[in-house]
């Protein structure tokens, strides 16, 4: 009898305990940001402004249009054999020189998620558009590159 009591507490204590452990997965959000200036211009409009921003990040790219539209395509690397969900977004700002006291105009805007496991590498990409942008475009002069995960994340 005793035996049985013992197995009993000690089973509900691994259950609770990965109970635990599960919801913390759940709410484990590694977030990674990547500040990038605009690489030279590549399209120029009537004015002699630019119509498109390019930016380089280490393993990512985003550009940016005169109308607000944006694209990005971001490698995202998953250091771990059990697996996470991985969400890439992108944002623009107005700063210093080298993305310093930065005010973001927009907010990040994440691109369709992706489940990765097994040390893999994935390219996440997307477009958008952020009207609000069009209105600040000849200040922007910084993009972030946001890299958030949720579950077993490295």
């Amino acid at each position: 009898m005793k035996i049985r009591v013992k197995t009993i507490v000690l089973l509900a204590l691994f259950f609770v305990t990965g109970a635990a452990l599960a919801s913390s997965d759940k709410k484990n959000e590694v977030i990674k940001r990547y500040s990038a200036i605009p690489n030279k211009p590549v399209n120029w409009g009537g004015g002699g402004l630019p119509e498109k921003l390019e930016f380089q990040f280490d393993n990512a790219s985003a550009w940016l249009r005169q109308n607000g539209d944006f694209g990005l395509e971001a490698e995202v690397k998953h250091g771990w054999l059990l697996c996470g969900t991985y969400e890439v977004a992108v944002r623009f700002g107005i700063g210093k020189p080298a993305c310093t006291n930065v005010s973001w105009v927009s907010e990040p805007n994440y691109m369709r998620s992706h489940k990765q496991c097994n040390n893999s590498w994935m390219v996440h990409s997307g477009q958008g558009s952020e009207p609000v942008v069009s209105d600040n475009f000849d200040n922007i002069n910084c993009a972030q590159l946001v890299i958030k995960c949720t579950g077993k994340c490295k």
